[in-house]
């Protein structure tokens, strides 16, 4: 058997034999590239799916924060706390509260928001609990929550 040879055969001009090679490297060169945007797209899309999952997070621990602040100038007796903020009592604190985490983050209407009053390691302190829940816009598996404690204790008599 005769080794390969890449001498034009008779009868075929040298220039038919890489005929269409040109094209082939061209159509190779714009699937590469197409290959690249694909995947910096999908890179954004990710991206963008973050930057609002940080925005939720974020709002979800403002609005936390936000009703321990309150409930710092408030009454700070347990008793008051607890009628007014407690979930289980769902009180005009509760209820605000509840009205702002279901304006500020998304499908927290179909999530139950928690905030849990207890008595402190001290007579005159208060333990409160709070838990903050959403669900991702598109996602119907998953629910986010945000749990912030924080001991609010009153002034000795």
């Amino acid at each position: 058997m005769r080794p390969h040879s890449l001498r034009p055969r008779p009868g075929f001009p040298a220039t038919t034999l890489q005929q269409g090679s040109f094209l082939l490297e061209a159509l190779v060169a714009i699937l590469i590239v197409a290959l690249g945007v694909l995947g910096t797209v999908g890179l954004m899309a990710r991206s963008m799916q973050d930057v609002d999952d940080a925005k939720n997070r974020g709002e979800a621990a403002y609005l936390a924060n936000s009703l321990i602040g309150q409930m710092w100038i408030d009454d700070r007796t347990t008793a008051a706390l607890a009628l007014k903020y407690s979930k289980a009592s769902a009180g005009t604190g509760y209820a605000e509260f509840k009205s702002l985490v279901e304006q500020r983050l998304p499908e927290a209407a179909t999530q139950p928001q928690d905030v849990v009053v207890a008595a402190g390691p001290s007579p005159t302190s208060t333990v409160v609990t709070i838990t903050v829940r959403w669900r991702p816009p598109g996602d119907k598996l998953t629910v986010h929550q945000h749990v912030a404690s924080a001991t609010i204790a009153a002034n000795g008599p």
